[in-house]
């Protein structure tokens, strides 16, 4: 559990023989974005290297691949992690990038790779250090910045599609640069993808102004079910499988209904749960500045950002509302000294 520096990872993936890059599951921009354009970078270097995920890769990233060997950890092994006896050795240095938890890798990559990692590469400040060395700093605005850093002190000429790759994980992270989490440096990080040749605006209509029809039924059914507690001040939504199955729509496009709870007028906290095919639920919050998600998340043994954050529940649906509103109550009130 050591604390590594830019140049210390260069020189640790340069000497590298073969890389193997985890992300997390149900894969965002960012952690796409990261490892991609890194994957690109080391094959620059003549290094082989693979992207591994629990998932397959949302249509919207699709153009990161390239020629980028891919592995979707979830279509070879749905099992969930044992006590140890089928973890398989991971073959070349193995990597995480935008990973704070080891858990967030799921349950196939888990079973697989759990305790393996030698490099984690993140921007959470609530990351746990399960890696054998992290590469971390909380003031990025995403993993992406970090890896732009890196590529750089590898001695790799950065690329469009690098380039193109790494923009993906700073604009969706930033929320298109409106999230509070945007600073000046994200915006010359984009200043310097787009001098290298990428183009933002299709990327950015794909990213955030274009939506199937499946997610349009999926948010309708979703809203219709909308609930509101501390009178307007948290808005809530969930996601069953029943939903799922009616709409068409998948676990892909459900992200982009977490953010939808924190815009409406009034509310201070948004929260989504997505019921998972084993019946437990996903937790999102996504908060305004006066609460942190991240400390309510953590009372429930997750975590992430102070404005986005996550966590995940065993309870029925309803005890599950109970449990988690109640704690964004105490967090309500507590920054209102009530």
């Amino acid at each position: 559990m050591i604390f590594i520096d830019l140049k210390t990872a260069a020189a640790r993936l340069r000497a590298a023989e073969a890389v193997r890059i985890l992300t997390h599951g149900h894969p965002d921009g960012d952690t796409l974005g990261s490892a991609f354009a890194l994957a690109h970078a080391l094959r620059a270097l003549k290094k082989p290297v693979t992207v591994l995920c629990e998932d397959p890769i949302p249509a919207m990233f699709a153009y990161m691949r390239a020629d980028v060997a891919y592995e979707i950890l979830g279509e070879k092994n749905q099992d969930p992690p044992d006590d140890g006896a089928n973890r398989q050795p991971a073959a070349g240095f193995l990597i995480s990038v935008d990973v704070a938890d080891e858990n967030l890798l799921g349950p196939a990559a888990l079973s697989r790779f759990g305790g393996q990692v030698r490099l984690n590469i993140d921007h959470h400040a609530t990351n746990t250090l399960f890696a054998a060395e992290t590469l971390l700093d909380p003031s990025a605005a995403a993993t992406a910045e970090i890896v732009s850093d890196l590529i750089d002190l590898m001695g790799v000429r950065m690329d469009t599609l690098m380039a193109a790759c790494l923009y993906a994980g700073v604009s969706t992270d930033t929320g298109c640069f409106r999230y509070y989490n945007t600073t000046a440096r994200s915006h010359r990080y984009a200043a310097r993808y787009m001098e290298l040749g990428v183009e933002t605006e299709p990327l950015d209509r794909a990213f955030f102004e274009t939506e199937s029809r499946s997610y349009m039924a999926l948010e309708r059914l979703a809203f219709d079910g909308l609930r509101y507690f501390a009178e307007g001040r948290i808005a809530l939504i969930a996601v069953t499988q029943a939903m799922f199955a009616q709409s068409g729509s998948n676990d892909e496009e459900y992200i982009k209904l977490v953010a939808r709870t924190r815009q409406i007028e009034g509310v201070q906290v948004g929260v989504a749960l997505r019921e998972r095919r084993d019946g437990t639920y996903k937790i999102s919050l996504r908060s305004h500045e006066t609460v942190d998600a991240a400390a309510i998340c953590a009372r429930m043994g997750g975590g992430g950002h102070s404005r986005a954050a996550g966590c995940a529940s065993e309870l029925p649906l309803e005890d599950t509302i109970r449990r988690v509103v109640g704690f964004v109550e105490e967090a309500i009130k507590g920054v209102q000294g009530c």
